[in-house]
C-alpha cells in the first residue's frame, strides 16, 4: 500500500470512528475520562503515521490523549502486541521486554493499541484514547467490522 492509500484508508477509519464515537460518549463514565477530547493513531508498517483529534475543547487536554494515543501505537508497531497483552506476556515471563527495546517503566499498559491487518493483508497498527480501554478497543472494533477494509488481529 503506498502512502496514498495508506492516507485514504486512514480517513476512512477516522470518519467511522467519527461517527462512532458521539454514540459512546452518551455514557457519563466515557465522556468523564477525557471530556469528550479522543484522538485516534494509524500506523503501518513503515512508520507513517495518521492522528486525528475529536472533540478538542480543551487542547491542553487533547495534547495529553494525542500523547497518549500515540504511545500506544508506537508500542504496538514496536511488539506486533496490543496494548495490554504486550505487558501480560512480559510479565508472565513470555516475553523479553528487551527484545523490543522498550523498559519497563514505558509500558503504556491502557487497552486501546491494537495490531491490524488490511484485507490485502498489510500491516495496521492502530490506537484510540479518550475513553475507557475496553472502549478504545470497541470502537476499533466497530470500525474494522463495518469498514471490512480492515481486520483486527486477534
Amino acid at each position: 500500500m503506498n502512502r496514498q492509500e495508506f492516507q485514504s484508508l486512514c480517513n476512512a477509519i477516522g470518519d467511522e470512528v467519527e461517527r462512532l464515537l458521539p454514540e459512546v460518549l452518551l455514557i457519563p463514565e466515557e465522556l468523564k475520562i477525557a471530556n469528550g477530547n479522543c484522538v485516534l493513531c494509524a500506523m503501518n508498517a513503515a512508520g507513517d503515521t495518521v492522528v486525528r483529534m475529536y472533540g478538542g475543547s480543551d487542547p491542553a487536554r487533547q495534547r495529553q490523549v494525542a500523547q497518549v494515543a500515540t504511545k500506544k501505537a508506537l508500542q504496538v508497531w514496536r511488539t506486533g502486541y496490543a496494548t495490554g497483552a504486550y505487558e501480560k506476556l512480559v510479565y508472565n515471563g513470555d516475553l523479553n521486554a528487551d527484545d523490543f527495546g522498550i523498559p519497563h517503566p514505558e509500558f503504556i499498559g491502557w487497552l486501546g493499541g491494537l495490531e491490524a491487518k488490511t484485507t490485502n493483508g498489510e500491516r495496521l497498527i492502530l490506537a484510540f484514547s479518550g475513553v475507557r480501554g475496553e472502549e478504545d478497543q470497541g470502537i476499533l472494533r466497530r470500525a474494522a467490522e463495518k469498514l471490512k477494509t480492515f481486520s483486527i488481529v486477534e
